[in-house]
């Protein structure tokens, strides 16, 4: 008896210690910013009130979970005893967050459990992903920019030596853009631009990249698409922009090339596609007409003014790669009168 008193008083002190330092270590974890779980083994053993404002779960409803149930579906990874990685999560309200997590053994209660201590990296990943979508796109018009066609066309011509597979490259180009901005202003010429990236977008499916990666100049790449339906994509993107409403008209010269009948390279790829782009431009006799409310043409004269004719009196005129337009035939333009922009 007296041994078994004497045992009690020396673990006395000990217990006191211990549940002193245990209700530190719940004031100090509940009152951190930083979401802490502790888990035994699979299950959560404990979860603070920062883990509850993360998940949107109670700590009720977190003690009834793993930690890995916090996971999506397609990354359901168990936390090694120590380890440190970036996973994703999904709170109770389905909203996706990614996490920076540090789970470490020790010994709790005299078990061995997991502290994870957790990192909100949601806004950083949000920031990253944002400026990596700026890097590879056209800021006027949403599309894809050259940096993007190049990866695109790189990571197609892989794909196609695993697989045996064709696809296929259009290059555009915008006829006349000059005559536009000349006639109506750079504005009109940039929603010319944005135009014809949403007619690109119209016809693009979910496979298939549009960029635009000079001034007035666009691509589309097409996986698993020959040079027969290629073709008929680009008459397509051809007769929808005829179609299309608004004003000024737009008509585009468009080349295709395929892979790998047409080249196994990038280069030659889109040099034969811009063979047959500029192929198609020698054989268009004249641009889109741009008319006035009153129905008459406006051929341009200068980058500050245009003239407008009657349509019936206008020579067919034929532009360069510059967007000039020399006289054909020796024939003068019509005169009249000049319309400042």
């Amino acid at each position: 008896m007296f041994m078994r008193a004497t045992k009690r008083a020396e673990e006395a002190p000990k217990s006191k210690t211990l549940r002193e330092n245990e209700a530190s270590f719940h004031f100090l974890v509940e009152t951190i910013a930083t979401p802490i779980f502790i888990s035994r083994g699979e299950r959560l053993h404990y979860a603070n009130h920062a883990a509850e404002v993360l998940t949107g779960y109670t700590q009720k409803e977190l003690l009834l979970m793993n930690f890995r149930d916090l996971a999506p579906p397609d990354s359901r990874e168990p936390v090694g005893l120590a380890s440190r990685c970036e996973v994703r999560i999904l709170t109770k309200n389905h909203e996706e967050r990614w996490l920076d997590i540090t789970a470490t053994p020790f010994d709790f209660d005299g078990q061995q459990s997991r502290l994870i201590s957790a990192f909100d990296l949601t806004e950083r990943k949000r920031v990253e992903s944002q400026a990596r979508h700026l890097a590879i796109t056209d800021p006027l018009t949403g599309l894809g920019n050259y940096r993007r066609l190049l990866d695109v066309l790189h990571a197609e011509i892989e794909r196609s030596g695993r697989t045996r597979r064709p696809f296929a490259v259009l290059l555009l180009d915008l006829d006349g853009l000059k005559k536009i901005n000349d006639c109506y202003g750079h504005l009109v010429g940039s929603r010319a631009l944005c135009r014809v990236g949403d007619v690109l977008r119209l016809f693009c499916r979910a496979i298939d990249t549009a960029a635009r990666y000079g001034g007035d100049e666009f691509a589309v790449v097409l996986p698993e698409t020959a040079a027969k339906a290629a073709g008929l994509v680009a008459s397509r993107i051809r007769s929808r922009l005829a179609t299309d409403s608004e004003q000024p008209p737009l008509s585009a010269s468009i080349g295709a090339a395929a892979y790998p009948q047409d080249g196994e390279t990038i280069e030659a790829l889109l040099q034969t596609a811009d063979r047959e782009l500029y192929g198609m431009k020698s054989h268009v006799a004249e641009e889109p007409s741009l008319s006035t409310p009153d129905g008459q043409l406006l051929v341009p004269v200068a980058a500050e003014q245009c003239t407008t004719v009657d349509a019936e009196e206008t020579p067919s005129v034929r532009h360069n790669q510059n967007g000039d337009h020399p006289d054909q035939g020796g024939r003068a333009l019509a005169r009249s009168r000049a319309v400042r922009k």
